[in-house]
């Protein structure tokens, strides 16, 4: 073992263990742990996180050095990498030069000139662009290492590969929601004493070779907590290594660690008093500890922490390593994209949200990088439509519950609860025997549906299925290959009509009954108004504009569907933010608060399909008569967009025609249905002037404001708090998943097994996969996503975003630590905020040539 240092105290506070009680020294420490873990949410909700977020108050290279210590993560790209981007010219001597002098400004000692590393990257010679998929080097000179590696170092078998299946098999047998035939018997159970009703009887771990591990677990105690502090003490290990060697424990089983982290923090089950990663540590190490005693393993920890000693220094590289190097080559990448980004913009002293005129449209779309081209492709099509970027739910945060249905989705980022609960309905009619008969239809269909379905799993069923019915499967399969079941997509088999299914949508029924009065309905819909921007110079039709995936065969489909309404489609926001800004009470609330929409202003909802782009328009029969040509002439321009975005597209998706880019939606062999956030490195807050353009090739996420309109900074606080921070989550999601699949993504697609119903595996067994396949990141010869980390540009005076930086450690955090970068437009100049929270004016110029070199 190494004998670096102490591998945690430097970075993370640790308690005083001299003053504390054990219980609260224990609390503190499990603490910590938990505190480091990401959490990952069930395939329904499966939205973009950020796995850094527990150590985002560390600096970039200092998380690197902190995790380098208990895991074998990676967080930068291999030379090979920044040398074919190099020879690419997608970044310059020049570019690397500025790297060097920004990254030396924060204190960092460099030792190294821009030309040696350009040297360095010619040797690399002209890599292709057919990288493969980069791998961390597995058991490295760490600090902490479990007593699984250190036995398979010595022995033939992956004792640390056998742990994670055993481990897997147990959490997915516990946390099943009924994807198997049957369920564990110990699910009312905690996840630590279900596992230890088994594993006293699995013989499975003793015959693959740890003997004696069912007495081994009979004699461990019956709480979580008492366990792990037994099992570290039979181990030996100091009080001092104990965060260090459960992260340890913990970053052995990322997937699942991530898993009850989600369990412990996000749901809301009943009688869960105890901690589910805490049990989850307990039972890893139970393995590691069974391991050690078998094996008479033991570990030198004395060479590993110095007792007198609380705070030792992490060395940030160690003889050959290239960390830095490669760290500023991230950086010249950025500095790259990011003079490429603002020399696109329009910039003048005065910066107008529009003109005076009236617009036919002003359509409102998710600030989702996906929704950039079809906006800029919308806005060619007439001066008479205007567009603005919001978050994809719109304000709305409710639960969005299905007729016949007493709960439903979140439809709001995931951080957020909802306030109250939607009911879907006919809303337009007051018949009630025709929801009555709705309900009643859809009970029929999906009890047939759940008796089909356990008739083809069951033990007997099974065989004859198949004898029986294998022939009309094969037609069946035959019209999914061609493409057929698209026509059938959304089609619900309840035996309505598709009129009357688009009929059904968000009432207002209920809401008095919890508490929404008009009063609060208008506080919401000012609050939308306001923060979008959108508080005079109404159009004739104003159309919030959600967005969600079409996809066949996907267990991933809703990491591609809208993250602000929690991995679901948009549309249910869309169209109740419409229907509450139609109703004339809200008018009149909205009135006496400043905010006048002509009377004929009619809003309506509306849905991008993302792997189409096509345009759907909600309850059109609802547009008074006088706006029918106008709505006809707003729709046939949403139909010239569409085209102009698919033609756009069908390089990006390797399409030779328009038909193969529709055909993706439904071909359910297809592993890359579109790109969904691929490619993102940019959090644009402005008014759309300043972009309008610019062709930013669907990588920013584009959020409108004027600052103008905003004399408090109110609005531009929530910006910075909450849609930036997710847009930092899901760039960080792509950027790890990039760098380091292994950890952070979730492998090869083409493999992928649900589990549970709430998770992948791959293959058979293994770990809880957590972030990106590697399909969504490379299209197999190149990467569709760069990673890099993101760039905030914010249009509005410095002093204006000092203010939030200052009153929000979470924002400051992320910006002195490098998680993100800001740069800030103010009267027609570009300035950097560093890392040490200066303002640097950024003098914009053509990148130097690399020639010469």
């Amino acid at each position: 073992m190494s004998t670096l240092q102490t591998p945690i105290n430097n970075v993370i506070d640790l308690p005083n263990y001299d003053s504390l009680h054990p219980v609260e020294l224990f609390d503190s420490i499990i603490g910590e742990v938990s505190e480091v873990i990401a959490p990952v949410w069930p395939l329904q909700d499966y939205v973009a996180v950020n796995p850094y977020a527990g150590i985002s108050h560390l600096s970039f290279m200092d998380a690197r050095s902190f995790m380098k210590v208990f895991s074998d993560c990676e967080t930068l790209m291999p030379l090979a990498h920044y040398a074919s981007e190099f020879h690419r010219e997608r970044f310059t001597l020049a570019d690397i030069d500025s790297a060097i002098a920004e990254v030396s400004g924060t204190g960092h000692s460099l030792h190294f000139s821009a030309f040696q590393i350009a040297e360095r990257l010619a040797q690399c010679g002209a890599v292709g662009t057919s990288l493969g998929q980069p791998t961390a080097s597995p058991h490295s000179n760490r600090s902490i290492r479990t007593f699984a590696e250190i036995a398979t170092s010595t022995a033939g078998i992956d004792w640390t590969e056998t742990i994670v299946d055993e481990v897997s098999k147990h959490c997915a047998m516990h946390y099943d929601q009924g994807q198997s035939t049957w369920s564990s018997p110990y699910k009312d159970l905690t996840l630590y004493q279900a596992w230890r009703s088994v594993a006293e009887y699995d013989c499975n771990i003793e015959i693959l070779g740890l003997k004696g591990f069912r007495k081994f677990v009979s004699g461990l105690p019956f709480m979580p907590e008492a366990a792990i502090v037994q099992l570290l003490k039979q181990l030996d290990v100091p009080v001092q290594l104990w965060t260090s060697f459960l992260l340890c424990q913990a970053f052995s089983i990322p997937g699942w660690s991530a898993w009850t982290k989600y369990q412990t923090d996000w749901t809301n089950a009943e009688g869960t008093a105890s901690n589910d990663l805490t049990g989850l540590l307990a039972i890893r190490l139970a393995y590691d500890a069974a391991l050690a005693e078998s094996k008479s393993l033991r570990s030198n920890w004395t060479s590993l922490v110095d007792i007198e000693t609380t705070s030792l220094q992490l060395p940030r590289t160690s003889p050959g390593d290239d960390s830095m190097v490669r760290y500023i080559l991230l950086r010249a990448s950025e500095i790259a994209y990011r003079n490429q980004l603002v020399k696109s913009f329009t910039l003048s002293e005065q910066i107008l949200t529009g003109t005076n005129e009236r617009k036919l449209g002003q359509m409102v779309f998710c600030i989702d990088v996906r929704s950039e081209r079809i906006r800029r492709h919308l806005e060619s099509q007439s001066s008479d439509i205007e567009t603005f970027g919001f978050a994809g739910f719109f304000g709305m945060a409710f639960e969005y519950a299905e007729l016949g249905h007493c709960h439903g989705k979140s439809q709001l980022p995931v951080l957020l609860k909802p306030q109250f609960k939607l009911h879907e309905g006919f809303y337009k009619t007051s018949d009630s025997s025709l929801e009555i008969d709705t309900v009643e239809k859809r009970k029929r269909t999906q009890t047939w549906q759940r008796f089909w379905q356990s008739f083809q799993a069951s033990a007997v069923g099974c065989f004859s299925f198949v004898e029986t019915t294998g022939l009309l499967y094969g037609f069946k399969l035959l019209g999914r290959a061609i493409g057929y079941s698209a026509k059938l997509l959304d089609t619900q088999f309840d035996g309505r009509s598709k009129r009357e299914h688009e009929a059904l949508g968000p009432t207002l029924r209920g809401l008095h009954e919890q508490g929404i009065s008009i009063s609060r309905q208008a506080d919401m819909a000012e609050g939308m108004l306001r923060n979008l921007g959108l508080t005079k110079g109404f159009g004739q039709l104003v159309v919030f504009c959600g967005h969600a995936c079409q996809t066949d065969n996907n267990p991933l489909a809703a990491g591609l569907d809208c993250g602000a309404c929690g991995g679901h489609s948009g549309e249910p926001n869309a169209r109740f933010a419409a229907l509450l800004l139609n109703q004339s009470s809200i008018r009149q609330a909205l009135a006496e608060r400043g905010i006048e929409i002509p009377s004929d202003t009619h809003f309506l909802g509306a849905l991008h399909n993302t792997t189409t782009d096509a345009i759907r328009f909600f309850d059109e029969d609802g547009v008074p008569a006088g706006l029918q040509a106008a709505l006809k002439e707003l729709k046939s321009s949403c139909g010239a967009a569409t085209k102009q975005t698919q033609i756009e597209r069908l390089p990006i998706v390797a399409s030779s025609s328009l038909n193969g880019l529709l055909k993706r939606a439904s071909d359910w062999s297809e592993v890359r249905p579109e790109w969904g956030l691929a490619g993102n490195a940019a959090f644009i807050v402005a008014p759309r002037s300043v972009t309008k353009n610019a062709t930013l090739d669907a990588r920013s996420f584009l959020h409108s404001y004027d600052y103008t309109q905003d004399e408090d900074g109110k609005v531009l606080e929530t910006i910075m708090t909450a849609p930036m921070i997710v847009a930092n989550w899901i760039n960080m999601q792509y950027y790890a998943s990039t760098v380091d699949n292994q950890h952070f993504g979730s492998g090869n697609k083409t493999v992928h097994n649900v589990v549970g119903d709430f998770g992948i595996l791959s293959g058979n067994g293994g770990d809880l996969m957590t972030g990106l396949p590697w399909q969504s990141l490379h299209t197999g010869d190149a990467y569709q996503h760069l990673p890099m980390r993101l760039q905030v540009v914010i249009a509005a005076p410095r002093q204006m975003i000092e203010r939030v930086i200052a009153k929000h450690v979470v924002v400051a955090n992320l910006l002195s630590g490098a998680w993100l970068h800001l740069v800030a437009i103010e009267a027609g100049e570009i300035y950097r905020f560093s890392e040490d929270g200066i303002w640097e004016r950024v003098n914009v110029v053509q990148a130097a040539s690399r020639r010469g070199l």
